[in-house]
């Protein structure tokens, strides 16, 4: 095929040292027939990203560099839609950067190279086409994946992403853009279920049917609901009244309105319960607080734990150790509030709490595509922004309590204003290239 020189347009034509084939440059011809970021090694893209810790609005749309596969595993996915998560946010704070950090060492996933850590780029969760494939890679370019990539990979939040094939999956041909916005709660759910004890590694069903207690409806309460129902459990959701209609229709056993006068009440009768997931942020502390209100349960599992917190404050060594006490430490105020009320299982060990967090996973990506095809999985979409958008999607965030998940669109065409910041970062970029490009 006839190699084309100089007809990358995501710089001026003169600097480009980029080589691209013609069919690689058709390919990238948008709807429009405006050239799109070139792909080809020392291409640019647009991303958001923050250079220094100071929430979200330090976050800046850059022309940063296309990242290059540098392992047979990845891919080069040019993304369609992604999500804007609340840990998103938390991240551009500095959230978890010491542990983070250490996992970047470990894995190499820092743009360039082990420990990197800035600029970050945010973002968790995307559906989109691969564009280029590791030689070992089981996903194949031109396919269409969605993916979840663990917090201390670079993000997604961008024209074009890197990623390990294992974080990535076919994507199901049920869900359009919300697919975009489906695996990181979806794979934090699973893994909750799995500490819980009421779904195996295999995903094989427990022999009998589990009552569960699970609070909280937002995107990961109401994926673990799905799972929890296609696992056979009998779920109990504490919620708010306007989701209760929700999550009956999702396969719910029952919904108690959380703000009733006797909510506790009908926690307690319903039960007792195998397990309980807490997935509203109370934290391990209300465990023991629910033992004393005589809700008999067996593991009480939550996503919200201090562990990160300790370790951004206290070090690596320190904070686990102390995050490890707090643990015990509710293990123990647990087991001694089911005692003193009398709930505590018969013939059973007593109460005590797990934690759970994000772990991405071949076989449970499968399993979500299957049951999405099956129409046994969705995604609750509250808006879906334009990409260059970002600021109101997190404005939108901070505020909480959102009914669905937040998207960016990164397909849209950008309107003028947009497009011209754009081109203002690309030639800010051009004039100073290694502060634009360093560590992605």
């Amino acid at each position: 095929m006839k190699l084309v020189k100089n007809l990358c347009r995501c710089r001026a034509s003169s600097r480009c040292k980029c080589r691209v084939t013609c069919k690689e440059y058709n390919d990238q011809m948008g709807p429009s027939g405006a050239m799109q970021e070139c792909v080809a090694r020392g291409g640019r893209m647009a991303a958001w990203r923050v250079h220094s810790y100071g929430g979200a609005a330090a976050l800046r749309l850059d022309d940063a560099r296309v990242p290059a596969l540098r392992a047979p595993g990845q891919l080069l996915v040019r993304v369609h839609a992604a999500a804007l998560n609340p840990l998103d946010l938390a991240m551009t704070e500095g959230y978890g950067v010491r542990v983070l950090n250490a996992l970047r060492a470990l894995s190499g996933a820092g743009g360039g190279g082990g420990g990197v850590e800035l600029p970050l780029v945010v973002g968790r969760e995307l559906v989109g086409v691969v564009e280029r494939a590791g030689g070992a890679a089981r996903l194949r370019r031109g396919q269409r994946v969605w993916a979840a990539l663990p917090p201390h990979a670079p993000g997604c939040l961008a024209r074009l992403a890197l990623l390990d094939h294992r974080w990535a999956g076919p994507a199901p041909t049920s869900l359009g853009l919300e697919a975009g916005g489906a695996l990181y709660a979806a794979l934090t759910a699973r893994a909750a279920l799995r500490a819980a004890g009421v779904v195996g590694a295999a995903g094989a069903a427990p022999r009998r049917r589990p009552r569960v207690l699970l609070l909280g409806l937002g995107g990961v309460g109401h994926a673990a609901l799905q799972l929890l129902v296609y696992e056979g459990a009998q779920v109990v959701v504490g919620c708010s009244a306007d989701e209760q209609a929700v999550a009956c229709a999702a396969g719910a056993a029952a919904a108690l309105d959380r703000r009733a006068s006797d909510y506790h009440q009908q926690q307690r009768e319903a039960g007792p319960y195998e397990a309980v997931l807490d997935c509203a942020g109370l934290g391990g502390d209300e465990a023991a607080a629910l033992a004393a209100r005589g809700c008999s349960f067996r593991r009480y599992v939550t996503l919200t734990t201090p562990l990160l917190h300790a370790t951004d404050r206290r070090g690596l060594a320190a904070g686990a150790a102390a995050a490890a006490a707090t643990l015990a430490a509710q293990c123990a105020a647990t087991a001694r509030a089911a005692a003193a009320a009398g709930a505590a299982p018969l013939g059973c060990p007593p109460p005590h709490v797990r934690w759970a967090f994000f772990s991405a996973s071949a076989d449970d990506i499968e399993l979500l595509r299957r049951l999405a095809e099956r129409g046994q999985f969705s995604v609750r979409v509250e808006r879906v922004f334009p990409w260059w958008r970002l600021p109101a999607a997190a404005r939108r965030a901070q505020q909480g309590s959102a009914r669905g998940k937040l998207l960016l669109d990164f397909r849209a065409e950008p309107p003028p204003a947009a497009a011209a910041a754009a081109a203002a970062a690309a030639a800010a970029a051009a004039a100073a290239p290694d502060a634009a490009t360093a560590h992605y």
